[in-house]
């Protein structure tokens, strides 16, 4: 069977007319004025049952089709993880090693103490600009720190704040989720391989896996097929920081600076779900994938947004592993234990479901987001249930 044909849902065992609900949302949605543009791709056991797009590309543009990039914004981290874990296979990385084996600008004091591996799971017990504000106050401000040299403006800001780091706890403590990490995982990845963090991902992971709609840094003949909103929108050109910002879209970024179409989105989380291959081309071993969706913190406790502690964070190398405790707005109620996701602020969420073998992609514009960036326009999470509701057959 070729992966990521098109198929019938009842071919693999899913309800048809079920998967035409969940067809029907991405319509109704636009329809409702809560989104302007909304696209959603689903296969299960390799078949693509619903490849869906509503609304416009751009306010007053052509129809939304699935070869448009969108921002991914914090999506970009599996990514990213993947594209580190890979020299991880090569022997050039260790994950339980000092960070500062790779970036000595941290070294001193508990910075010391820091392990990749922290970074990887959002434990390394740092500040997250997030809960702080700090970032955002320093936009806002004009009063920027000193960049590194030889970084586009958006990386080497996250670069400056995690090279300057404010600890509230010890590494492996407690989980706070925060792009400075994934912002230094990038710059490991840079130093490692002699070049861009771009050209990192595109040659390990964007060209094996067939990503062609898929690029960090956006380049001018890309422009025109990216997702753009009203600049009053959430993470549109008002906001502080905007995806459809310069700075944005020339950035480097590990973290958050990632464009790709929901098609291709699809091809990497079916790599992952198939233990790291599609279409005989591997990107990573199957033990490295069961790494990355495997819960790597088990009984630490989660701080993710201001006043929100949690038990258990359950995260895994890149991605956030579905178990009891549900994040309100990210997740669906009956998607199963042991799934992996990712968000990505703005609209973007994906997830693989190995019980299941689903992979799912929800692209939608926000129009209402919390100041903790809670999508509370968005209905990813009841797609999501619509989805595995579906599920009739192994």
């Amino acid at each position: 069977m070729a992966v990521l044909e098109a198929g019938r849902p009842e071919d693999v065992g899913l309800d048809a007319e079920r998967i035409g609900w969940a067809r029907a949302m991405v319509h109704a949605h636009v329809a409702s004025g809560r989104s302007p543009s909304v696209a959603a791709v689903v296969a299960r056991h390799g078949r693509v049952v619903l490849a869906e797009a509503a609304g416009v590309q751009s306010p007053g543009g052509p129809p939304l089709d699935l070869d448009h990039l969108w921002p991914l914004a914090s999506a970009t981290k599996p990514l990213c993880a993947a594209t580190l874990l890979s020299l991880v296979e090569e022997g050039r990385v260790g994950i339980y090693e000092p960070v500062v084996d790779h970036i000595p600008e941290l070294a001193g004091g508990t910075n010391d103490d820091v392990l990749v591996h922290h970074l990887l799971t959002h434990t390394a017990g740092w500040e997250s600009e997030m809960i702080t504000g700090r970032a955002g106050a320093l936009l806002a401000s004009g009063d920027l720190p000193a960049l590194p040299p030889d970084r586009d403006l958006f990386t080497g800001f996250f670069l400056a704040l995690a090279y300057d780091p404010i600890r509230y706890c010890d590494p492996g403590a407690e989980m706070s989720y925060a792009n400075v990490n994934y912002e230094l995982l990038a710059e490991i990845v840079r130093r490692t391989t002699s070049g861009s963090f771009d050209a990192a991902v595109r040659q390990r992971v964007f060209e094996p896996l067939g990503m062609r709609c898929s690029t960090i840094t956006l380049a001018d003949d890309l422009r025109p097929h990216a997702v753009t909103r009203d600049a009053d929108l959430p993470m549109g050109a008002n906001s502080v920081p905007s995806v459809d910002g310069e700075l944005f879209r020339s950035s480097d970024s590990g973290a958050a600076g990632m464009y790709s179409s929901p098609r291709d989105l699809v091809r990497f989380g079916q790599a992952i779900l198939d233990g790291g291959v599609l279409d005989g081309r591997r990107i990573l071993a199957p033990s490295t994938v069961r790494a990355m969706t495997t819960n790597q913190i088990p009984g630490t406790p989660a701080w993710f947004v201001r006043d929100m502690r949690v038990p258990e964070a359950s995260w895994g190398y890149g991605f956030s592993v579905v178990c009891e405790q549900r994040w309100p707005w990210f997740a669906g109620g009956l998607v199963p234990f042991g799934s992996a996701s990712h968000p990505g602020a703005g609209g973007i969420s994906f997830w693989i479901d190995f019980e299941h073998g689903i992979v799912g992609v929800w692209f939608e514009v926000l129009t209402s987001m919390s100041e903790d960036m809670e999508p509370l326009s968005g209905i990813s999470h009841r797609f999501q249930d619509v989805i595995t509701g579906a599920v009739v057959e192994p």
